[in-house]
């Protein structure tokens, strides 16, 4: 395995299985290899969660409680007022 050099952070490998290897042994920092001509960065993901179906997202949200649509865009409303940090223009 050969390192190229390593600048601000993120290292850079001189081939793309080397860049495999440096992920294997430190997942949490992303490693730039030179490919083909191109530079290329290669990080670690979490593996992508299980598919849910509509219903079962739902089901996580609770039930309705049968509000308006007014009473709705009112809570969004109200919601956005209080985690807003800035100010919104207006219309």
């Amino acid at each position: 395995m050969a390192l190229a050099l390593q600048c601000s952070e993120v290292k850079v490998a001189k081939t793309l299985a080397d860049a495999i290897d440096e992920l294997k042994r430190d997942p949490a920092r992303p490693v730039r290899a030179h490919v083909q001509g191109l530079t290329v960065e290669v990080r670690v993901v979490p593996e992508a969660p299980a598919e849910r179906s509509a219903a079962e997202l739902f089901d996580r949200l609770g039930p309705w409680a049968g509000e308006t649509t007014d009473e709705i865009l009112a809570i969004l409303a109200d919601a956005r007022r209080k985690s807003s940090q800035r100010e919104v223009s207006k219309l």
